[in-house]
């Protein structure tokens, strides 16, 4: 009997974050195990879902490796066969009724957000940051600022968190991030402020040769996703940046 999949392993799928010939034999182990089919095409949904959460679509290269686009070609037309297939998608429903898109005061204007709670909780927001664009870093730390600033004035008992993977892990990589001086002020000022690097982004930096060394009071979750997928159902709301 083969060992069973790790949700983490399932979240570095989802998350793009394993290799091709890792990525190819949990494709292929899918196709003999309807259960493991249901969970990877579960998680996709609420990958989607998590999608949907802001106003601007992500930046996608043009240029992606060829077997790298290949690959999600082929994830793609096998989930839709999945979801075809597999109980007309019953394993998705329960999940879509769950989930309660609202918009609390203390976002601002321009960014929609997703909880999977049943109203979600403005004062437990995460912040999630996938792009080493500037404007991308700039903008996660002045929408931060912003939230907690405004908690402090309003009297609000707020938890921010950040996380950051693929590209975006360069906003908390020690002697990589513009804003290493920064960060370290608002660590000083917000107590209640969380830095979060993605683990499995880590681990394939390191991969390639790269030696990564993270911020001061940084954590590591072991993906983006599992990470991002927990706060959701614990109430919080989610904020791409």
């Amino acid at each position: 009997m083969k060992p069973a999949v790790s949700d983490e392993i399932l979240h570095a799928f989802i998350d793009g974050e394993l290799d091709v010939a890792e990525s190819e034999t949990l494709i292929a182990r899918t196709q003999q195990d309807p259960a493991l089919a249901q969970r990877v095409c579960a998680l996709r949904s609420l990958r989607s879902m998590v999608k949907l959460a802001y106003a601007e679509p992500p930046v996608i290269d043009a240029r992606p490796p060829v077997h790298r686009r290949q690959l999600m070609q082929r994830c793609a037309f096998g989930c839709l066969v999945l979801l075809v297939g597999l109980s007309s998608g019953w394993a998705l429903r329960g999940l879509a009724w769950q989930a309660d898109v609202t918009q609390p005061a203390a976002v601002p204007d321009g960014y929609r957000t997703v909880s999977l709670a049943r109203e979600a909780d403005p004062n437990r927001i995460i912040l999630h940051i996938d792009s080493a664009a500037p404007e991308k870093m700039r903008a996660a730390l002045d929408r931060a600022d912003q939230l907690l600033d405004d908690a402090d004035r309003q009297g609000r008992a707020m938890q921010l968190e950040v996380i950051a993977n693929s590209h975006g892990i360069e906003l908390l990589r020690a002697g990589h991030s513009p804003y290493a001086e920064r960060i370290a002020r608002m660590r000083q000022r917000h107590a209640n402020l969380q830095w979060v690097a993605c683990g499995q982004t880590v681990a394939r930096y390191t991969s390639e040769g790269q030696k990564v060394e993270l911020l001061p009071a940084t954590r590591t979750a072991p993906t983006a996703i599992g990470e991002i997928i927990s706060r959701l159902q614990q109430g919080w709301t989610y904020v791409r940046v």
